[in-house]
């Protein structure tokens, strides 16, 4: 009987303080939702952010404690508003950390994945299919760890590279850490299922989700109440590459040495080049050339910058007739790339053509000349 009464009272301290802390992190989420529509909704980064806490807020509302059900037709909203909250997460950190990031086919597919899963689970449970449910269950949480883990992946990838030095800071403080709590909470539920067969979550479940959340959201709401729009992109919103380089006297040294490196020495032909390697043989800080490519040259990211002259001698290699019967994977690899897909892809974006189709028009146009 007291071990009894001892945890009735200690899941009432859990519901009380569960009360107090769900609410005003719900209100918060929306509130960020709306900031983000009112200050950023030209950018796409302002309309994930409000996805996402829409449907950050709508899971709250959706693992409520038993003893706080909300009616119904309240319950199924939330329901259905909070299935994508995992893939919204994911998009929102590849759009701040991705620069030019564009939702693609793929991108909506797994976004769109989560509801015929989560569906296919409710009707599974109504009708009684375990085997179907457990089936599901095991998808969608794999699906829920693969995401996240691929925006872990994609923050720490970038890192070294990223010229943006506000981003760069950002990458492991802000998007790690809510990509980690993500993880926390979908690895907790997934050991939760399936160490217990599928039993209800313990009294002290949904307020973990809650404490793991609450100190992302503040620090969320004190960057969203001084925010611009242009602190997704981390910087004076001006244009990608600015027409001509405004390199302050001071560096025109260090300069004039990049460029010799690059147009002379060729460096970008270096396989797995950083910018790290590249400071120590210019003899200069890492932290000077970072600020240099990126403040005074314009570059958001090294790879950008290399791609310059990869795709520059690359295309000058395609419209050669002498090398009409290169292969291209050996002009790419020439030019610094790694592999044949990287350099399809850094091609296309530049030019909108496949190396392969500009070759065949560059070819075409000087036998023509």
């Amino acid at each position: 009987m007291v071990d009894a009464g001892a945890n009735a009272g200690m899941a009432t301290v859990m519901l009380l303080l569960d009360i107090s802390l769900r609410f005003p992190l719900m209100t918060m989420l929306l509130l960020i939702a709306a900031l983000s529509l009112r200050d950023a909704r030209h950018l796409l980064q302002g309309r994930l952010a409000a996805g996402l806490c829409i449907s950050l807020a709508a899971m709250l509302a959706n693992t409520m404690p038993l003893a706080m059900e909300p009616p119904l037709a309240w319950r199924a909203i939330a329901w259905i508003t909070h299935i994508p909250n995992i893939a919204l997460l994911w998009l929102f950190g590849l759009s701040l950390f991705e620069d030019d990031f564009r939702m693609t086919k793929m991108h909506w597919l797994i976004l769109l994945a989560f509801y015929p899963i989560l569906i296919t689970m409710l009707v599974s449970t109504m009708i009684e299919r375990e085997g179907d449910f457990i089936l599901f269950a095991v998808l969608n949480r794999l699906l829920g760890l693969g995401v996240l883990a691929h925006l872990l992946w994609t923050a720490i990838r970038g890192y070294q590279d990223d010229l943006v030095e506000g981003r760069r800071r950002t990458r492991l403080v802000f998007v790690v850490a809510i990509a980690s709590a993500g993880l926390v909470i979908v690895g907790g539920e997934t050991y939760q299922y399936f160490s217990t067969g599928g039993m209800a979550d313990p009294y002290w479940f949904p307020l973990a989700r809650v404490v793991i959340i609450l100190p992302l959201v503040i620090f969320s709401i004190h960057w969203f109440f001084r925010m611009r729009a242009e602190q997704f992109v981390f910087e004076t919103l001006a244009p990608a590459k600015p027409a001509q380089p405004s390199v302050a006297p001071r560096d025109q040294a260090t300069y004039a040495r990049l460029i010799a490196a690059m147009s002379d020495e060729k460096l970008y032909r270096e396989h797995g080049l950083g910018i790290g390697t590249l400071a120590k043989t210019l003899r200069v800080p890492e932290h000077q050339l970072r600020a240099l490519i990126n403040k005074g040259l314009g570059y958001r990211n090294f790879a950008a910058f290399l791609n310059q002259y990869r795709l520059a001698e690359a295309k000058e290699a395609l419209s050669d007739p002498n090398q009409a019967r290169t292969p291209i994977l050996t002009i790419a690899m020439d030019a610094g790339y790694a592999s044949l897909a990287t350099f399809n892809r850094a091609f296309k974006t530049e030019e909108g053509l496949t190396p392969s189709a500009f070759r065949t028009e560059a070819l075409s146009s000087a036998a023509q000349s």
